[in-house]
Parts: C-alpha cells; sequence; structure tokens
C-alpha cells in the first residue's frame, strides 16, 4: 500500500513532474461561448492571446464530483490511499467537490475510511505545487497517509503568493474585487499587492503603491521579510499571466541579484499561471514561494 497524491490543474506542474512523481490531475474548465475546455488541454500562450481580445471573459469550473470519485476509487481499488491537495476553497468549488466525493466513496465503501485525506492549499499555482511535491517525494519513501498529510500541510503553512495586476478590471469583472475598489484604483493610479489569505484563502490586499516597479520591489521585500522570520528560503518561482518580458525583466534584473545575495542555494523558476486563474486576474507579475517554517497569517 503506499500514498497517491491527487491535485487540480491550477498546480504549477510539468509532464516531467506529474509522471516521477505518479500525480493524478483533476483538471478545472474554461467555458467560453458556451463551450467547455478541460484547463489541461489548453496552450497557455494561446489562451492568453486570445484573452486580450474577447468582451466577455470566459468563466471557469471546477473538476466534477463524478470525476473526483471515479480518480479516487480507482487510487482506492489498486490497495493505495489518498492524500488530494487542491486550490484554496476561498477561489474555487474544488475543494468542496473532493470534500463531497470523499463523503460519498466512504459512505458506500467503509473499508474507505480514513484511507482518503483532503488538504486545502490556501493558494493555487506554484504555492499548490510546492506541497504537492513534498508530500509526493515522502510518498515514494514509504510513508503513511498520515505523515505525507502532515508534511503538505506544514509547506502548505510556509508558502505565500504575492503578485500585482496591470488592471483591476479582471478582479472586478469575475467578482473577486467590488467595482468600486475597481474604480478607485484607476482613478488613484494604484497598484495593489494581492495574494491568497493565509486564513481562508480568499483574495488579500496587502498594500497599495504608486507604480508597477515598485510593486514588484515590496512584493520581493516581503519575501525577504518572510524568509528571514521563518529562518531561510527553500523555494521561489516568478509568476506571470501575459506580461512575459516584464516578468523575466523581474527575475533577472532583481529577483536572481537579491537571492543569489542572500540564498545562493535557491534557483529562482518562472511559469505563466494557468488559465483557470489568469483570466479572473488579468495581465500580472508576482511571486510565490516557499519558507523554511510557518508564514505569519494576515490579520484580520
Amino acid at each position: 500500500m503506499a500514498v497517491k497524491i491527487v491535485t487540480d490543474s491550477t498546480a504549477t506542474l510539468t509532464p516531467e513532474q506529474i509522471k516521477e512523481n505518479e500525480l493524478t490531475i483533476c483538471t478545472l474548465f474554461i467555458v467560453q461561448d458556451g463551450v467547455s475546455e478541460p484547463e489541461v488541454d489548453l496552450d497557455y500562450h494561446d489562451f492568453y492571446a486570445r484573452l486580450e481580445n474577447v468582451e466577455d471573459l470566459p468563466t471557469t469550473s471546477q473538476p466534477t464530483t463524478a470525476n473526483f470519485v471515479e480518480q479516487f476509487e480507482r487510487i482506492l481499488n489498486d490497495g493505495d490511499d489518498v492524500l488530494g491537495i487542491f486550490i484554496s476553497g476561498g477561489l474555487s468549488g474544488t475543494m468542496d467537490g473532493a470534500l463531497t466525493a470523499k463523503g460519498m466513496i466512504e459512505e458506500k465503501n467503509p473499508d474507505y475510511q480514513g484511507r482518503i485525506a483532503l488538504v486545502d492549499s490556501q493558494s493555487c499555482s506554484m504555492t499548490l505545487t510546492y506541497p504537492v511535491l513534498e508530500a509526493a517525494k515522502l510518498a515514494q519513501t514509504g510513508a503513511s497517509l498520515e505523515e505525507c498529510r502532515e508534511a503538505a500541510q506544514f509547506t502548505t503553512d510556509s508558502t505565500r503568493f504575492i503578485f500585482a495586476p496591470k488592471s483591476l478590471e479582471h478582479l472586478a469583472r469575475g467578482g473577486r474585487i467590488g467595482r468600486a475598489s475597481a474604480l478607485l484604483g484607476g482613478v488613484l493610479k494604484l497598484v495593489p499587492l494581492l495574494g491568497p489569505d493565509k486564513n481562508d484563502g480568499t483574495v488579500h490586499t496587502y498594500a497599495k503603491v504608486r507604480t508597477f516597479p515598485k510593486a514588484l520591489n515590496t512584493i520581493l521585500e516581503k519575501m525577504l521579510d518572510d524568509a528571514e522570520e521563518t529562518g531561510g528560503l527553500k523555494a521561489l518561482c516568478v509568476h506571470y499571466i501575459t506580461e512575459q518580458e516584464e516578468a523575466q525583466s523581474f527575475l533577472k534584473d532583481v529577483v536572481q541579484p537579491a537571492i543569489a545575495k542572500r540564498y545562493p542555494d535557491v534557483t529562482p523558476s518562472f511559469a505563466a499561471i494557468s488559465p483557470a486563474i489568469g483570466t479572473h486576474v488579468g495581465p500580472a507579475v508576482g511571486i510565490a514561494y516557499c519558507c523554511a517554517g510557518p508564514v505569519s497569517k494576515e490579520k484580520v
């Protein structure tokens, strides 16, 4: 009996990582003009190129409960345990769907009780990937379901994702922020620093600054503060939505020198954000990172 990891398509994973770690991916869907496309089938570059020219933004939908049941039962029937690690419940109904599937399976087959564990990553993208890969690495050593769950939870608690959008239009149209906040930000030319809250995974505003370069520098400063407070930095990724050139410049000119000076063993990565997240955010650049220990939660 082994532990198999199930996650969703908003995680930033390469085909090689999925294969090497025997991961199961439950896809979200992009819905546009009445057509639903699995996120796993989309070319990110083509999708964002199309997104720039549409008047009506696509919508997104979570994996179906039936898909969760199918994937969980396939693993259980093979004699293995299931650890599901998913996008924040504050951003998507994906976690609720997984919980429903877990309950249905355990009610139908009591022998499977205690063999499914779920973790809410309270985030997405690379900050979902970090706990997935940490749990998968531990699972390959023969660790128990509870040991893998604890590792995923600890890593989740040690991550943060902060981004700066070029515009608040997508967030307002998708209902992630209020229309009044979007208008005020536009009038005052303020750039908000946003990210999933460590309390409930909903969108949190860390700060508002006057220029986009200053916003990116402020994100870097927050990351460095978190790393110092927790005893170090384990991993970092510069994320972007459409703004690839600006993100590359930020990585090369700002992030890499800062990391090389303080944490020379850490090699920053670089990746686009999945369409299911990007369609609600619009053009943006940010940093997802994992520290040596749990980061502080936002004040409520």
